[in-house]
């Protein structure tokens, strides 16, 4: 009787869990869709570095609207199929679920980090602009939460550890670490030589190998965990 009643008290704070998910993805996707609108219909009417600012905020909210979206799918409010799964499909769910963040966030990384490079201009010829930073820091962002999901220190990791966490998910992060680590390393070098030759293509080739390091340890947990569960 006290498991019947653990299990359901279990399954309503997932329930409320997925409904709070699906509002926030929506109230997300509203938010990109506005700053989508609003940069597109006046960057269209501006020239030089205004349009380039309104353009950014085009991207973010592009980039707000995909992640929206997607989470809202995930835990659309019709779907009842996570109720009744047994342990085993439910650690597939979630795997799945991990595996589509992992190539998703690289995705947005490198949307910002295109969005990025002209305001790394503006910014190390010192006219850089609030804005301007923080387009330069939107890409580091995503970076670094590709590598907290990788690495299993998101919020979604630690809620579901039991179903995340075997010794193949600690082989997988250990060699997806390890290519960051490399691409990490060798961006880092090449970003040096730069700075001391032309310092805005060091600064923007640091920028790049920040996000291309989170990328990659994302992109590769994501494929190894992919081909682990092929040969499986």
């Amino acid at each position: 009787m006290g498991t019947v009643m653990m299990d359901e008290q279990v399954l309503a704070r997932m329930g409320r869990e997925r409904l709070r998910k699906f509002w926030s993805a929506l109230a997300l996707t509203g938010l990109g869709l506005l700053a989508a609108g609003v940069g597109f219909a006046i960057g269209q009417a501006r020239s030089g570095d205004a349009a380039t600012g309104w353009g950014a905020l085009a991207g973010v909210g592009a980039s707000f609207v995909v992640v929206g979206i997607a989470v809202a799918w995930l835990n659309r409010p019709g779907d009842r199929r996570w109720m009744t799964e047994a342990s085993q499909g439910r650690r597939e769910r979630l795997q799945a679920g991990r595996s589509r963040q992992l190539f998703l966030y690289p995705v947005v990384a490198l949307v910002f980090l295109l969005i990025a490079i002209d305001p790394v201009r503006q910014v190390v010829a010192g006219d850089g602009r609030l804005r301007d930073l923080l387009s330069i820091l939107l890409p580091v962002v995503y970076a670094w939460l590709t590598a907290a999901v990788a690495m299993g220190w998101d919020a979604y990791s630690w809620q579901n550890r039991r179903f995340l966490e075997d010794e193949l998910t600690v082989v997988i992060r250990a060699r997806a670490m390890v290519a960051a680590f490399f691409v990490l390393m060798t961006g880092s070098t090449l970003s040096l030589a730069l700075l001391l030759v032309r310092p805005e293509l060091g600064v923007i080739a640091l920028l790049v190998s920040l996000a291309a390091a989170g990328c990659t340890a994302g992109a590769r947990f994501a494929w190894l965990d992919h081909e682990a569960g092929q040969d499986g």
